[in-house]
């Protein structure tokens, strides 16, 4: 808006509008912005909270405005969101593995959109690529819904009443699949990044670490689950997360993963702006040794074929055929790569597993 610095503002207790949709309608003469709250019907429908009718020349100074502030915040704080936003084709059954299909139609049967990562995962002797998360917007989907999701593919109930409690604060679900020989295993992951973002807004200089993610991890057929912590550290520079990397692999300096993953943010480090970064965190799993960090690396922009010459190294090194890790790493050709995991895995061994974007949320 234009600046009044005589302007004075009388509040007479006139109460907050929190709103998670906003419509803009214009005529010649005004132009109207309307504000609210997202329903849990099919189709989607917003209970109107609030209604602001503007002039035509106050409509202009507040686009103005709205832009420069953003601009602002992006250049200050946008510090790599956890989903990638680069779109490519549209999955469908074939991109999912065939044990995760039953997940996927689960998955859209909630009747709302959702974002599809695939991954595979590399460790000594071992490739493999049938792995998947699709993540949705958990305001999107009502919480029964969630929960009877859950139920379908074996959550156990005790962890159900923990996931439901945990759930309100959470912005998204991520429901996955991991392949393995006994079965699979089922994910899901309550991400709580909106309340990090919020807490940065109020203060960028609070880099203390929190919880961004909350995960619960079981086998098929299996009534118990592992539940998994991620904290994150944000806003750390390269050299900050070289630093948490040497920690995390402490007296193992010449680990697989962790020269791999040197060789991938080198490649990764020179796209990102200056003074921005990448989103580093750290999880910890009940009842195993896993110690292992991700890094979200979306906003450098590299396709996974970039990644080839660091995981040919790894395949090596591992002892991974070379025709194996070929076929692991075909169906991700040409797509957006997003982020890394690796260290310490729940078996104790050596690992480094690379997700890559099928459809943004």
């Amino acid at each position: 808006m234009a600046e009044e610095p005589a302007l004075r503002w009388v509040d007479p207790g006139v109460p907050d509008t929190r709103a998670d949709v906003c419509q803009v309608q214009s005529t010649r003469e005004e132009t109207a912005l309307l504000f609210g709250a997202l329903t849990a019907s099919r189709p989607p429908q917003a209970r109107l909270e609030r209604r602001v009718v503007l002039p035509p020349r106050l409509a202009k100074e507040l686009s103005a405005t709205l832009a420069r502030l953003l601009r602002a915040h992006e250049a200050q704080l946008e510090n790599a969101t956890p989903a990638g936003n680069v779109r490519s084709a549209p999955p469908g059954d074939e991109d999912a593995p065939a044990a995760a299909r039953p997940l996927l139609a689960q998955v859209r049967a909630l009747g709302a959109g959702f974002g599809f990562e695939r991954s595979f995962k590399l460790s000594p002797g071992r490739a493999r690529g049938d792995r998947l998360i699709l993540g949705v917007r958990s305001r999107l989907v009502d919480a029964a819904a969630l929960a009877r999701l859950c139920r379908a593919i074996g959550m156990p109930e005790a962890r159900i009443a923990q996931f439901e409690d945990a759930r309100p604060e959470a912005n998204t679900v991520g429901l996955g699949f991991e392949g393995d020989e006994r079965g699979g295993v089922y994910k899901v992951y309550l991400e709580y990044w909106e309340r990090l973002w919020g807490r940065l807004q109020a203060d960028p200089g609070d880099r203390s670490p929190a919880l961004l993610f909350l995960g619960f991890k079981w086998a098929v057929g299996a009534d118990q689950a592992t539940v998994a912590r991620y904290t994150c550290y944000p806003l750390l520079s390269l050299a900050g997360i070289r630093q948490r990397l040497e920690g995390l692999y402490e007296g193992r300096a010449d680990s697989p993963s962790l020269r791999a993953t040197d060789a991938i943010l080198a490649l990764a480090g020179p796209r990102l702006r200056r003074g921005d970064s990448f989103v580093y965190v750290e999880a910890e799993e009940e009842g195993n040794p896993r110690r292992s960090f991700d890094l979200n690396l979306y906003k450098a922009r590299l396709p996974v074929d970039a990644l080839q010459p660091a995981l040919a190294a790894l395949g090596e090194r591992y002892g991974i055929d070379p025709d194996a890790l070929a076929g692991t790493l075909a169906p991700a050709a040409g797509r957006p790569f997003g982020h890394l995991s690796g260290a310490v895995g729940r078996d104790g061994r050596d690992f480094l597993t690379v997700y890559y974007e099928l459809e943004a949320l």
